[in-house]
């Protein structure tokens, strides 16, 4: 038996970046995403989210559309 406390219903930022395997930066970018589900409370500290939306949303996402800066034509032409 360990000592590991059972996850938390609500998480932030970081803690959706550990989740979604991501940094906090990136995981920043996500719930800002139109699709991405609606935080239940604004506090001081940021933006908060139920653990099973963010899970539920991420059934669904397309990780092989990571988005950035298109390709240059060139490299496209030398593979």
């Amino acid at each position: 038996m360990t000592n590991t406390p059972p996850p938390t219903t609500h998480v932030g930022v970081t803690e959706i970046g550990e989740m979604l395997v991501v940094s906090r930066q990136r995981a920043n970018k996500l719930v800002n995403r139109a699709d991405f589900p609606a935080p239940v409370v604004q506090t001081k500290a940021g933006r908060v989210w139920e653990r099973a939306a963010v899970a539920q949303w991420e059934k669904s996402w397309d990780r092989t559309n990571v988005g950035g800066r298109p390709r240059n034509s060139k490299d496209t032409d030398q593979q």
